[in-house]
């Protein structure tokens, strides 16, 4: 099979998951299978103040390498989210720049890295990393490949996060019409009243609108004890 027919078909795999978590998953399952010398693969995603996680991985090793690189704030995941969008790391046991992360690597039976910027022209959303249990498993082909696989995982994954905040705002104010109709009915109030309700609730217990809703919905109890009109 042809170089543009392969990625044609990653593309399209990669945008026929239905959730951000089976995106996830998807995305490091093909990488693993794609990309010449992976043995294994997982994504680093960037959260709020610098902080990372490892949502899919394809094996424990993998997920332990992540969490030792997150602890020492050093690693080639590290170095893609920040500096060089392509790290490589040939042989483990000779590696000189992260030394105590190479060191973790070896014990868990890394022996190569391959670490690639995830980004959209927006923000930088993880890296994209590939493991092998052998030296010098990736060469420039790999570097290369690997960077147009990421570019099309990282439409893939703000895609499946835009369907997934769209649907979670929809069930959102779903919920929250429920909850509103529930108050309306049981105290014969205005649909601005019920709604107010629901905010007081939600300011006075610090937690979101929606999540009283739900508690409404649930239970049929009260918004917080608040009770129109006592």
């Amino acid at each position: 099979m042809s170089l543009a027919k392969t990625l044609a078909g990653i593309a399209q795999d990669l945008h026929s998951f239905e959730s951000w978590e089976e995106t996830l998953q998807g995305i490091v399952e093909a990488a693993r299978l794609t990309i010449d010398g992976a043995d294994g693969a997982g994504i680093m995603l960037l959260r709020r103040k610098g902080a990372v996680e490892s949502p899919a991985y394809t094996g424990d090793p993998v997920l332990a390498c992540d969490r030792v690189q997150a602890e020492l704030g050093e690693g080639p995941c590290v170095e893609a989210l920040w500096d060089a969008p392509v790290v490589r790391i040939d042989d483990m046991a000779r590696e000189e720049r992260w030394p105590n992360f190479a060191r973790c690597a070896v014990e868990l039976g890394v022996q190569s890295m391959l670490a690639c910027r995830l980004s959209t022209q927006a923000e930088v959303l993880g890296s994209l990393n590939l493991h092998s249990r052998r030296p010098k498993a990736f060469d420039e082909d790999a570097d290369q490949m690997t960077e147009v696989f990421a570019a099309h995982a990282s439409i893939a994954l703000a895609d499946a996060h835009l369907s997934t905040t769209l649907r979670s705002a929809v069930t959102s104010r779903q919920v929250i019409g429920e909850a509103t109709g529930i108050l309306m009915e049981r105290y014969g109030i205005s649909s601005r009243q019920a709604f107010g309700m629901l905010v007081t609730a939600s300011q006075h217990m610090n937690v979101k609108l929606r999540i009283v809703a739900e508690d409404v919905v649930r239970t049929r109890r009260d918004p917080g004890g608040a009770v129109p009109g006592r």
